[in-house]
């Protein structure tokens, strides 16, 4: 009986399961907290993953402003530029890595920015797996061309930079109209105005007086937009022009009476002569040969029954025209131009496949505006005028960059379609148009280009 006391004790206690659910929890406890926890940290890094995503999508779109604005360079612009940005919007990792130029199977162009940031694992470290996580994101912003620009109003601080008021209709369906003002009124429109194009960029604002005008756009407005360089500034100097005639130019045959310069037989002179004292006509007309003319004072086309220039032996897409107003030979004050009521002014660029060396093909009325010497110098202020009434066909490259252009022209309704205008400040009136589609077809290839940036990936 004694001998069966250890035996069944034993026994009892191999078959006794109390306290059992202690130990299996005791024994579980880790893995609990450890799946627990792991859930926790894998909520946290979600959460930075999103974060940071929405920091890397800033830090690419930044560098790829960057790049729009002409600031190209991986090390000294884009990186910075995205680690600002990233930064800004709570981002702690490493340096942004910046890839550029970038492309793949979606975008053509554009800049590539990763972010990666290490994370201790805080409450699923009962796992010896998980000592840290990488948390990794990227982002891509697309780098495009919207429409050329076939509008550059160059100020860049002025009010009403571009004014449309009364009831004009500017027609430039497949172009860009830009403002390079940061004003809050870089583009006014007032009145029964209507504006037809692709877009309008300016880095300010669009303000407008009243509400009876009307924008059709086939993109959205840009407004704190980059601001579009002048594409002609550093080709369209003082210098060029010596280069390319103006120093070897003879004098134009001409006669003076009453004041109003006459050109005798004008289609008989040989192009590339000089205008001395520019060029004025009043009830009548002056038909001039194809090539390049410099007038060293104004192209004024005075009230009366009519003051014509034109070239009737021109064809738009052929032969054409070039005016460059200048500066007489040992300095003096570079012409402008003005239209007075009932003027018609009909020219047409030159085409590059018109003759073997156009120096300037593809433009028609250019102001000698930069790189000036010490002797020559600009009127202040210095105005191109166009009243109503005023006709004005043209075709190619108007150039005024420091002038304030009052403007109703149209491109010649055949032929290749091409009016460019670029101003100091423009103002509107009549019902002007402007076309590029048919500028790379007379040789103005070297358009205004605007670029734009959306995030792609």
């Amino acid at each position: 009986m004694v001998m069966r006391k250890p035996a069944l004790l034993l026994r009892r206690l191999f078959h006794d399961k109390r306290g059992l659910s202690a130990v299996t929890v005791a024994v579980s406890m880790p893995v609990l907290f450890g799946v627990a926890g792991l859930g926790v940290d894998t909520g946290l890094w979600y959460a930075m993953k999103r974060q940071n995503q929405s920091a890397a999508d800033a830090a690419a779109l930044s560098a790829a402003y960057e790049v729009i604005g002409g600031n190209t360079n991986v090390t000294t612009n884009l990186t910075p530029a995205a680690s600002e940005a990233a930064t800004r919007n709570n981002y702690g990792g490493t340096t942004p890595v910046v890839t550029y130029p970038y492309s793949d199977a979606i975008v053509a162009s554009g800049v590539k920015v990763t972010l990666s940031q290490t994370q201790n694992a805080w409450f699923s470290s009962w796992f010896p797996a998980f000592p840290t996580f990488t948390i990794a994101n990227q982002a891509v912003a697309a780098v495009s061309n919207l429409p050329p620009a076939c509008m550059l109003a160059l100020n860049p601080t002025a009010n009403d930079t571009i004014n449309v008021a009364g009831n004009p209709t500017i027609n430039a369906p497949t172009c860009t109209i830009v403002s390079d003002s940061d004003s809050s009124s870089a583009f006014h429109v007032q009145g029964s105005a209507t504006i037809n194009a692709a877009t309008l960029i300016t880095p300010g604002q669009i303000s407008h007086t009243g509400a009876a005008y009307t924008i059709n756009l086939s993109y959205p407005a840009q407004t704190g937009a980059n601001f579009v360089p002048d594409p002609y500034a550093s080709t369209l100097t003082h210098a060029n022009f010596l280069t390319n005639g103006l120093s070897t130019a003879s004098p134009c045959t001409s006669s003076t009476a009453g004041g109003i310069t006459t050109y005798t037989n004008p289609g008989s002179y040989n192009p590339g002569c000089v205008i001395a004292g520019g060029l004025s006509i009043k009830n009548s007309t002056v038909d001039l040969s194809p090539g390049t003319y410099w007038l060293t004072g104004d192209l004024n086309l005075q009230s009366g029954s009519g003051a014509t220039l034109e070239c009737t032996t021109c064809t738009n897409g052929g032969a054409g025209v070039t005016v460059i107003l200048t500066a007489p030979p040992g300095g003096g004050t570079v012409g402008t131009m003005s239209l007075a009521s009932n003027a018609v002014l009909n020219l047409n660029a030159p085409a590059a496949t018109s003759c073997s060396n156009c120096s300037f093909a593809g433009m028609v009325l250019i102001q000698d505006s930069n790189g000036l010497p010490a002797a020559d110098h600009l009127p202040n202020p210095d105005t191109v005028s166009a009243q109503a009434n005023a006709t004005e066909t043209l075709s190619g490259l108007v150039y005024f960059p420091q002038a304030a252009v009052t403007f109703q022209g149209t491109p010649a309704a055949t032929g290749p379609q091409c009016l460019v205008l670029v101003a100091n400040t423009v103002a509107m009136q009549g019902n002007p148009g402007f076309a590029t589609s048919g500028c790379s077809g007379i040789g103005l290839n070297n358009l205004p280009i605007v670029k734009t940036v959306y995030l792609a990936e």
